[in-house]
């Protein structure tokens, strides 16, 4: 409650429940509004009698707590008259719920009368509750017209009707929906319940850790980083995963979180099919292990991890959420390297004092020894390199450092490591460049943050290793130098006929230079035929460079601009003779020299469907506001009035 108020967490580092309380106390010096959501634990009302000594009793101040247990309520001494019940459904709601759900490709309109027959029973049986209804529809959705299943799905809700409690009748509406998902994605399904409850999930990361436990393998064409996004998108489509931070697609999201109660179903379910086993450590689980068929354990803050030496035989999964104490580090290390047959090993810090000594010496010293390892993600960790030994990990297909504020090197030896799908080293600043050799990787699909050196410096890899990298589907690459790029090279982008998201860093003032623009601005010898995002980042030049245009770029879909010298487009960007342009998104942010009107850009860009500019006060006629300083949100009322800052089209 405090960091809600705006508290640096480092600020609060080293207070216990009083001092906080007495922050918070302070904190709520007027009038306010607190809101508990989803309290679930009674206690006797121990914990409300601590936290309302907090809460000043102001006039006009409110808490409002929401909860599904009555309990709840009594326990804090809520009389009749404070307590609100809220009410189910109506037929008609539930009906127009579902089918916004179940008939969203049909414009949520159910074209099939003996479908809606059998809907209606169905929607029936989930006694207008709306997460049941949700999740009973995203299974219809996928399921096409076959009456048959449906009919099958109709009598099996009928038969639970005997239950009367809304959270088993929701229970039973998800374990439904758990049978009904395809067999490949039951195990991924299941796998979530090993994240801490309420916890935000970066999409890439869930991905990533199903290929690494050999959930998801590429197929059909598709690779496997396709794969894992087509089955995350399968449990948005019911229900089953909450999707959070929706990219400016509007089509797709960055992270995602469980209902608590579809979270309570995974873990019924995964110990019901041994998937699992939980092991409670005082007031929360300390570790979560799978023992059969997957194997998997999770660490969560201030705990210790004795147990890992009863599981180490069989141990797939590793995972360390905000590690904040030495004990637990020191408690792994001896075993790490008996984990012989581990898959995934994902470790994130919450204290600087964990040093590099310990986190790399101790720790991943050891680390040759796991020759089954597939996904490695190190994050918030004061590593300064990574060691040598990572040579022996002939299975290693990602790897992904996140704010490693100390990374000054990889080891030459991760170029020898043939089978690299995806190397993502993100807000890692010290590091300087990839390793030398990196087009040996040609099964690399995923670079991000690959800052490119001179080809004559042996310790760097160049942009002309980029040619030997037929499968790259993503490339983040930032710009350091003006030396870093030689003439020729810059053409070498038009080989990488895959590349389908491109993001280029030019953010530092010693690359405005005449010479340096001369260098990346020429056209592309061949279309980026696959491209459909392209972030444009500080861009040097006073124009954009001259392959932005509708023919080297010809099926791009997402344009963002931001920020750099830009005063004007190109002459190719709006030439109607080089093709029609097909973006249905742009951003422009932060460029204080752009003068362009927006008629000219509606005419060229007539597939444009979404519009997003901030910090940009020389464009004229754009109908939104151009100057407003905080571009990413968007208020219904501002949009009527036509100073949205960000439009739909």
């Amino acid at each position: 409650m405090v960091k809600k108020l705006r508290a640096e967490e480092n600020s609060l580092r080293g207070y216990d429940i009083r001092e906080l309380l007495e922050r918070l106390k302070g904190e709520l010096d007027g009038k306010y509004l607190v809101v508990l959501d989803a309290v679930w634990g009674t206690d006797e009302g121990r914990w409300w009698d601590s936290l309302k000594s907090a809460l000043p009793r102001v006039e006009g101040s409110c808490v409002i707590v929401t909860t599904r247990n009555e309990k709840v309520t009594k326990s804090m001494g809520a009389t009749d008259r404070c307590i609100h019940c809220s009410q189910v459904l109506s037929d008609e709601d539930s009906w127009s719920l579902f089918s916004k759900v179940a008939f969203a490709r049909n414009g949520g309109k159910c074209t099939n009368p003996d479908l809606e027959g059998l809907g209606k029973e169905i929607v029936e049986g989930c006694g207008g509750l709306p997460l049941a209804i949700n999740i009973v529809g995203g299974m219809k959705l996928g399921k096409g017209d076959s009456i048959h299943e449906w009919r099958q799905i109709s009598e099996h809700l009928k038969e639970e009707l005997e239950f009367s409690k809304k959270d088993e009748l929701v229970i039973m509406r998800l374990e439904l929906s758990y049978e009904e998902l395809p067999t490949q994605l039951k195990p991924c399904f299941l796998s979530l319940a090993m994240l801490p409850e309420d916890y935000e999930i970066p999409v890439r990361y869930i991905v990533e850790s199903w290929i690494g436990e050999g959930f998801i393998w590429g197929r059909n064409g598709k690779t496997a980083l396709e794969i894992g996004e087509d089955c995350l998108t399968k449990l948005f489509n019911r229900f089953l995963m909450l999707g959070v931070d929706k990219d400016d697609f509007e089509k797709s999201f960055l992270g995602c979180k469980m209902h608590d109660m579809v979270r309570d179903m995974f873990i019924k379910i995964a110990r019901e099919e041994d998937f699992f086993v939980r092991l409670d450590c005082g007031d929360r689980p300390a570790f979560i292990v799978q023992p059969r068929r997957w194997g998997g354990l999770g660490i969560s803050m201030n705990t210790t991890v004795g147990s890992i030496q009863n599981s180490s035989t069989k141990l797939r999964t590793l995972v360390g959420v905000d590690i904040e104490h030495r004990e637990i580090v020191a408690s792994v290390e001896a075993k790490l390297c008996k984990l012989r047959w581990l898959r995934v090993l994902c470790l994130s810090f919450s204290n600087t004092e964990i040093d590099e000594d310990i986190v790399g010496k101790n720790w991943l010293s050891r680390i040759g020894s796991l020759q089954h390892l597939v996904f490695l993600r190190i994050e918030n960790s004061a590593l300064r390199t990574l060691p040598d030994s990572i040579r022996h990990l002939y299975n290693l297909q990602i790897l992904c450092l996140v704010e490693c504020t100390n990374l000054e090197r990889l080891p030459l030896s991760i170029t020898t490591l043939e089978k690299f799908t995806a190397i993502e080293i993100i807000d890692c600043p010290p590091l300087e460049c990839m390793p030398a050799g990196l087009g040996k990787l040609s099964n690399l699909e995923r670079l991000f943050g690959f800052s490119p050196v001179n080809s004559g410096r042996t310790n760097g890899s160049s942009i002309s290793q980029l040619k030997n990298l037929p499968r790259l589907r993503e490339l983040y690459m930032k710009i350091k130098s003006e030396e870093e790029i030689e003439e020729v090279e810059w053409n070498l982008l038009s080989m990488l006929q895959h590349l389908q998201i491109l993001i280029l860093d030019f953010e530092d003032s010693s690359l405005e230079s005449d010479r340096f623009v001369r260098k990346i601005h020429r056209q592309l010898s061949a279309p980026l035929k696959c491209l459909r995002e392209l972030d444009l980042g500080y861009y040097p030049g006073e124009r954009t460079p001259a392959w932005l245009d509708p023919t080297s770029l010809p099926n791009l879909q997402f344009l963002f601009i931001g920020g750099g010298r830009i005063r004007q487009m190109g002459p190719r960007f709006w030439d109607s003779e080089s093709g029609v342009w097909r973006v249905e998104v742009l951003v422009l942010q932060d460029l204080d020299e752009m003068e362009k009107e927006w008629p000219r850009m509606r005419r060229a860009m007539p597939s444009l469907r979404l519009l997003k500019v901030s910090d940009c006060p020389k464009l004229k006629s754009f109908p939104c506001d151009v100057t407003i300083d905080d571009w990413s949100i968007w208020r219904k009322e501002e949009e009527e009035e036509g100073k949205a800052t960000v439009i739909q089209l």
